[in-house]
């Protein structure tokens, strides 16, 4: 992953809620919920992005990807989608992809 504190939770799976400070950023058009988190250990900043269809078994996914703090300050619901397909890695993860958290690495393709 980009950025700093290799070592740090917030690189490691599965991810925890109480070592992050989130805001939500609510919905985009496409019913995906969008949150920003900040790393209380190393102060990373991580765009989530998650998608769960209730009518669809196994549906829940969710996609989080390292941004800058400049990027976050500008970051909106409606740019997430986006913003996550042009990193150059991340982490996927959610009962869609029977996964607790794994590395994803460019292209990353939301779905």
């Amino acid at each position: 992953m980009s950025g700093q504190g290799h070592a740090c939770c917030c690189r490691h799976p599965p991810f925890r809620f109480a070592d992050y400070d989130t805001v939500e950023l609510g919905e985009d058009s496409r019913g995906a919920e969008v949150s920003l988190s900040a790393c209380k250990s190393c102060a990373a900043i991580w765009l989530t992005y998650r998608i769960d269809e209730p009518h669809h078994h196994r549906s829940g996914r969710w996609w989080r990807v390292e941004i800058t703090a400049s990027d976050a300050g500008a970051m909106s619901a409606a740019a997430a989608r986006d913003r996550v397909e042009r990193s150059p890695d991340g982490f996927a993860g959610g009962s869609f992809f029977d996964s607790q958290g794994h590395p994803i690495t460019a292209p990353i393709r939301v779905r």
